[in-house]
């Protein structure tokens, strides 16, 4: 139950991040040639994801107590 609508931010913001870095591995992936990169690169856009969601869990709860 989403009583505070923040999950439409917080997936938005969580696909931004995830997207910024699998960018960022695809473009270093192209010019190195380098899969460890591209790997690494998939690996921090699966943890943004993941601490973007964890964040706005975070401040789910706090907004839950202070009503």
């Amino acid at each position: 139950m989403d009583r505070h609508r923040t999950a439409r931010i917080s997936n938005l913001l969580a696909i931004i991040a995830s997207a910024f870095f699998a960018a960022v591995g695809i473009a270093g992936y192209q010019r190195t040639d380098d899969i460890r990169q591209l790997l690494l690169f998939a690996v921090l856009a699966a943890v943004a994801f993941g601490v973007v969601k964890l964040a706005f869990y975070g401040i789910n709860r706090l907004l839950d107590k202070i009503e």
